[in-house]
């Protein structure tokens, strides 16, 4: 590499950048004027609202037998605010409160000439309501709902009526609510004392915290949470209207086919065109880090107590050693975007997608139980959204930040890599060139668009588990994801592209020898993929908290045997190793070399089992697979491995405890998978990769 080339394009692209004033302000300036406005005018109008709320006389009406009880306990105990030093009484002496009588309080209320009423009702009348549903409301009429814990029988029910869509409604509920919950404490404690109890309950025993933790640690738990997250947004917005400029845009000048003629390496250019994207985006991290403390100083942001931001220099420094290779990953992708992109207006579209899916490992630092010494160092993104919380909370783990540090110098360098391999693409380099596959159709165009296939059904799976409350139950997502996500994909894919069924699928025969291997993989490799987590556990250990609950939340207890193998075992093994195994191998295998393909197609498996922890396990066992679809040329062997290794974890538990076994044991099973996989290369009928 020759850097004075490389000078020269860094100062030329950087010139170009600083020249056309229209991506300064866009890039620069307004992200830096932008935000103070942004923060100034919440603060005003967060202030504003607080004051007319506070200001306002709230009107309220009682309805119901027991109005005269309710409205003497609301003035006695508005009475005994002022003699109650606690916070609660301060806040609520703040709001003004006035009863009005009214001839219909549910047209009152309608017509805003009431804030809400009290509805009583006696025990017994409260004793004859239909039972509430799932949301907390009632199924007669509708009239109330809430979240209220569940009522003694023969207890009377006082009800708040409000209108939620109205604010100063929802504050006079909000308020009336604990001006009532301090009526009924101080209702109790009188008629405790009336029935002979000795004394005020408050007084039986004192109650107060202390923390261990200094107000230094506290406040950089509370920044190193979201200072990722605040850094990736920044460095993605800033450094993204320069490099639609620096790619997309020359295309539409033309300017980029003259600079990829000249004497200067791809790779050159490629990092000059890196360094400027990253350098504005480092400006810009800068300018709003300084704002930041600005706002700190002036008190522009609502400050939690005893906030004490400590920023020494050698924290300053890891942060910083830290968040570079960051700025290089992000600056990588956002070349990749421009790179792919063949107009200005294209990139944009690409750019959001790949800015929110970016976002989403930023907020591990935010996620209880998530330490840094776990699998999520090997996370690009998430393993430095982590490591700066625990930098900033004064508790660094010097081994693990080293791991974070080289898995992202080692995805910049992949990703820078990558971004050079794009700029000899003449497809990408020329806008107006298309490719025949776009015109012709079939197998070609497949193989170009498989990934955006399994991009979207991903999007599918994600967007559907999290938001559909019809499919929140655990056979219904399964049935969802497996029939109609996955099934439902390579079955049209197939009739859209006009594929061969036997041959897009790997719907093969095998030898008799690869079956043998096969089942005794199945228990040998469960216990070598046990015994690899003993000894990761020990360096890396799982949070004890999270691997319970995914064990709940992975097996209802209260499902039939059958079904659990039936739901967990046989419907993925057969719909995912068709779509992974089958279609989407189909359409990469002759694109990439086949330890890409085992790495990459185990990885996108990974990806497609959302949970954290269920990642990196089941992109390595994606790989297993892979790897034995390619020596044997079918999928069925993958399928019987499949379910046999859920099926295992699904029964095993009953059978045995993982700390039963000796590491003699889980020696013996690790030889016994090797010899299975020996035995399947050498019976081997290779998928053609070319």
């Amino acid at each position: 590499m020759n850097r004075s080339v490389l000078r020269l394009l860094y100062v030329h692209e950087m010139k170009m950048l600083l020249r056309a004033r229209r991506t300064v302000v866009m890039a620069v300036v307004l992200p830096a004027v932008i935000m103070p406005l942004m923060l100034y005018g919440q603060k005003y109008s967060a202030g504003r609202r607080v004051r007319l709320l506070s200001a306002t006389t709230y009107r309220y009406a009682i309805t119901g037998p027991l109005a005269d009880r309710v409205r003497g306990l609301i003035n006695q105990t508005r009475k005994n605010l002022n003699d109650s030093p606690d916070k609660e009484s301060e806040r609520l002496k703040q709001f003004k409160f006035v009863e009005i009588n009214v001839a219909n309080v549910r047209e009152s209320l309608a017509n805003g000439e009431i804030h809400l009423y009290l509805e009583t009702m006696t025990g017994e009348e409260a004793d004859k309501l239909p039972p509430k549903n799932e949301s907390g409301s009632r199924r007669s009429n509708g009239s109330r709902s809430g979240t209220a814990t569940k009522r003694i029988e023969g207890v009377p029910l006082f009800t708040v009526v409000y209108r939620a869509d109205r604010d100063a409604s929802d504050n006079a509920h909000d308020q009336m609510l604990a001006l009532l919950r301090m009526a009924r404490q101080q209702d109790s404690q009188s008629s405790l004392i009336e029935h002979g109890f000795p004394g005020d309950p408050k007084q039986l025993f004192s109650v107060q915290d202390s923390s261990v933790a200094t107000h230094g640690q506290v406040t950089g738990s509370l920044v190193g949470r979201f200072i990722t997250l605040f850094l990736v947004m920044m460095m993605f917005t800033g450094g993204a209207v320069a490099s639609m400029d620096i790619i997309s845009g020359e295309k539409e000048r033309g300017t980029l086919e003259t600079l990829l003629t000249t004497a200067a390496g791809r790779s050159e250019i490629v990092i000059a065109k890196q360094l400027a994207i990253t350098s504005v985006g480092l400006v810009i991290t800068l300018i709003q880090g300084l704002n930041f403390l600005l706002y700190i100083k002036l008190r522009v942001i609502a400050l939690p107590k005893d906030f004490d931001l400590q920023l020494p220099t050698g924290m300053a420094l890891t942060l910083l050693v830290l968040f570079i290779p960051l700025a290089a990953t992000i600056a990588s992708i956002l070349l990749m975007i421009s790179t792919y992109a063949k107009s200005y207006k294209e990139s944009q579209m690409y750019f959001f997608p790949v800015y929110i899916v970016s976002l989403i490992p930023s907020l591990a630092a935010v996620m209880p139980g998530i330490s840094l010494r776990s699998v999520i160092a090997f996370v690009p993104l998430a393993n430095v959204s982590v490591a700066a919380r625990e930098i900033m909370m004064g508790r660094p783990d010097v081994l693990m930040i080293l791991v974070t540090l080289g898995v992202m110098v080692s995805t910049a360098a992949y990703l820078m890599r990558a971004s050079a391999r794009m700029l000899t693409r003449e497809d990408l380099i020329i806008p107006a060139h298309v490719e025949a596959a776009e015109f012709l159709g079939g197998p070609r165009l497949f193989q170009k668009r498989v990934l955006r296939w399994f991009a979207l059904m991903w999007v599918v799976t994600f967007a559907v588990a999290t938001n559909v409350p019809a499919l929140a139950s655990f056979q219904r997502q399964l049935i969802f994801n497996e029939i109609v996500v996955m099934l439902g994909a390579v079955l049209l894919m197939l009739w859209t592209y006009r594929l061969n069924p036997i041959e897009a699928l790997s719907l093969k025969r095998v030898k008799p020898a690869v079956w043998l291997a096969i089942v005794f993989s199945i228990p040998s490799g469960y216990l070598t993929a046990l015994g690899v987590f003993r000894i990761v556990n020990v360096i890396i250990p799982a949070p004890q908290q999270l691997l319970e609950r995914f064990s709940e939340d992975l097996i209802p207890k209260s499902m039939p045997a059958w079904q659990l193998l039936l739901y967990i075992a046989v419907l993925p093994a057969i719909c995912e190793e068709l779509a992974f195994r089958g279609i989407l191998l189909s359409g990469l295998r002759r694109k990439l070399r086949p330890a890409a393909l085992v790495v990459g197609i185990g990885l996108i498996f990974g990806l497609f089992h959302v949970t954290l922890y269920r990642i990196a396990p089941t992109a390595a066992l994606g790989m297993i697979l892979t790897a034995i679809a390619l020596m044997t040329g079918s999928v069925f062997p993958g399928m019987l491995l499949h379910a046999g290794n859920n099926a295992l974890g699904v029964l095993a538990g009953d059978w045995f405890s993982p700390e039963m076994l000796l590491w003699s044991h889980y020696a013996a099973a690790a030889a016994i998978f090797a010899l299975s996989l020996w035995i399947i290369y050498r019976n081997r009928t290779p998928l053609p990769t070319r």
